[in-house]
């Protein structure tokens, strides 16, 4: 049995691993063999440390969620409140590197299996809890935050901003991210515009 000191490395290095089997081969394409091939562990070893797909899974969405974040932290600390935190947010989200891309990948499946998994979409909700977090923070000063807006700014931003992302990585249509980031700005700072002026009441006699 591994040492009890090497069980946060060991549990780290097989949800690398996964993220990027499964951001190759979709999620019904990855087996735990295939995982632990890529992680360079024996399948013992990693049914040691997950009991099946679903523990898998679940534990890799943590933990590039987890990575993802902090990413995201960066992006806009030290930044003021405005249009340039908000973009550099969205700049960081729809980056093109490895990292980025296994990120939504592992999201999209685990959305997929959601569907049947309560446990799975409990760790979701809990996950977006921290991003809705990052993204008030993003919009602060931009759009009012504690209205009683029946939909949240950050349910809408949210939403447009993963349809697009997952249309950009699934058909063949071409979507930049700056263009992805760009319509999503324009939806927030129309919504941050003043309402027009009435105009002013005829004169009666």
């Amino acid at each position: 049995m591994p040492k009890l000191g090497m069980a946060p490395i060991r549990r780290e290095q097989i949800c690398r691993a996964a993220a990027a089997v499964i951001a190759r081969e979709g999620l019904p394409g990855t087996t735990m063999r295939m995982v632990a091939g890529e992680a360079g562990v024996s399948t013992g070893m990693l049914n040691h440390y997950f009991s099946n797909r679903e523990a898998l899974l679940t534990q890799t969405l943590v933990y590039v969620t987890e990575r993802s974040q902090e990413r995201y932290r960066a992006a806009i600390e030290g930044l003021p409140p405005g249009r340039g935190r908000l973009e550099a947010l969205l700049d960081s989200v729809l980056g093109d590197d490895r990292e980025a891309v296994e990120t939504w990948h592992v999201w999209i499946n685990a959305y997929g299996e959601a569907v049947r998994l309560p446990a799975l979409r409990s760790t979701i909700e809990e996950r977006l809890d921290e991003w809705f977090e990052l993204l008030e923070t993003a919009l602060e000063g931009l759009v009012p935050l504690d209205g009683d807006r029946r939909i949240p700014w950050t349910w809408s931003v949210d939403a447009l901003l993963s349809g697009l992302a997952i249309q950009a990585m699934t058909s063949a249509a071409e979507l930049r991210g700056e263009w992805i980031r760009d319509e999503v700005v324009s939806m927030v700072m129309a919504g941050a515009a003043p309402p027009a002026a009435s105009p002013p009441e005829p004169i009666v006699d």
